[in-house]
């Protein structure tokens, strides 16, 4: 065969294969896995993985075991390994390393304080009786140190060869001349779409989407290795001092930072994450083998999804996201609450009362809101320092006393 011809005829088998590849859906389901992510066990959250509805396709739990640098000193967590193991799932194990400590001296990256963490956990589980079927090392390391990163894994991975290493990654990372080396080093690589921007009160973005995340997606697809992709579940507030200077950000049962004069809060969206579920079941995505949720929901949980409502997002279905309003009319006095009745955390929404035609005495609002009056209006608007209704919940908002009884309309939000 001339060697034009065999080119040409190549070129012709490979558009074809380009054909196929782009279209239709996607050879094998995406598998689902969740981070359990808990810095402390007590008896309630180990008693109730038992007897859990779980989502469909999920297969894997991936279970924190250790934190460091990122505060004075590392933190090792002990889960319950006979609760994990008794629910079925695969365990890999997770540990979280701050620069704190690994930045500075001959030795940056020093990831020896977490990788110690990592092989005491994976020791704990394997005494417990536990397989383990990876261990993961979550570290935001600087761009300019991704090759040093990279032999670090590779020495980590020569050290440690009985177990499967992955490691999560950033978007930011992803034309970096490290991050090829990166990848490679792993036996595997999770890439993290949600709470990738540092939060700006003047310019907000959303905690995770979906359009952002798919150009994310197809630049990782070039490098032509089957990755994981990260997921959200959660909310986040947050939090700036009354100049608009970023201070952080509050979890779930946290702390305002010192010097809070203002929140902003910054929910996972459901529909954006299930629009990129549906486009990652095109075949033209088939690198993408599975999803790392972050995080596992816990009864209690204020800034996260409920079991139910994460397993709907997985299913492909809307969850409802909107507060119901509930009033309460004694006479003239008029009191107002709202009620989350939705699997998700909703931020703290505004609420109006209405009166057309009559007269109000009087009217205040609870710590959550601040009361603006008119003459035949009030105005409860979110707190600046205002944050989530969690799940489920119902928090009393205001009231109103007019001159005499009389028909109150009430909206809340955008209604």
């Amino acid at each position: 065969m001339r060697p034009w011809l065999a080119l040409s005829l190549g070129l012709a088998l490979a558009a074809t294969g380009c054909r196929e590849q782009s279209g239709g859906p996607r050879p094998v389901p995406l598998e689902h896995a969740a981070y359990v992510w808990r810095q402390g066990w007590d008896a309630g959250a180990t008693a109730s993985l038992a007897g859990r509805a779980w989502p469909a396709g999920l297969t894997e739990l991936n279970v924190l075991v250790g934190e460091c640098g990122l505060g004075p000193a590392g933190r090792r967590v002990h889960p319950p390994w006979s609760a994990l193991r008794a629910t079925g799932k695969a365990l890999s194990l997770s540990v979280r390393i701050g620069t704190r400590q690994a930045l500075g001296g001959p030795a940056e990256p020093d990831l020896s304080e977490g990788l110690a963490l990592l092989r005491q956990g994976w020791e704990s589980a394997r005494a417990a009786g536990v397989s383990v079927a990876a261990v993961q090392v979550d570290f935001d390391c600087p761009s300019r140190l991704l090759g040093a990163y990279a032999d670090r894994i590779a020495a980590a991975k020569r050290a440690w060869p009985e177990v499967r290493l992955t490691v999560t990654t950033l978007p930011t990372w992803l034309k970096e001349p490290g991050f090829a080396r990166l990848v490679a080093a792993a036996d595997g690589w999770t890439l993290q779409l949600h709470g990738t921007q540092r939060p700006n009160l003047a310019k907000p973005a959303p905690l995770f989407d979906e359009s952002q995340a798919l150009g994310w997606i197809e630049q990782a697809e070039a490098l032509g290795r089957p990755f994981r992709v990260a997921l959200p579940t959660y909310a986040y507030l947050a939090c700036y001092s009354a100049t608009g200077a970023y201070l952080g950000v509050r979890a779930e049962n946290a702390e305002l930072p010192k010097g809070t004069a203002r929140t902003q809060a910054l929910p996972a969206d459901p529909a954006q994450v299930i629009g990129l579920l549906r486009r990652l079941e095109e075949r033209r995505h088939a690198l993408v083998d599975g999803v790392d949720w972050f995080r596992l929901p816990f009864p209690g949980d204020r800034q996260n999804w409920t079991m139910a409502g994460w397993s709907q997002v997985i299913a492909r279905r809307g969850m409802a996201h909107a507060c119901s309003p509930e009033l309460r009319v004694d006479g003239a006095l008029v009191d107002v609450a709202v009620v989350n009745p939705t699997d998700q955390p909703l931020p703290v929404p505004a609420v109006e009362l209405a009166w057309p035609g009559a007269r109000a005495l009087g009217a205040d609002a609870t710590a959550d809101w601040v009361a603006a009056s008119g003459p035949e209006a009030v105005t409860f608007r979110p707190h600046p320092l205002a944050g989530f209704l969690a799940p489920g919940e119902r928090r009393v908002v205001g009231w109103a006393r007019l001159a005499e009884p009389h028909p109150v309309e009430v909206r809340v939000g955008g209604e």
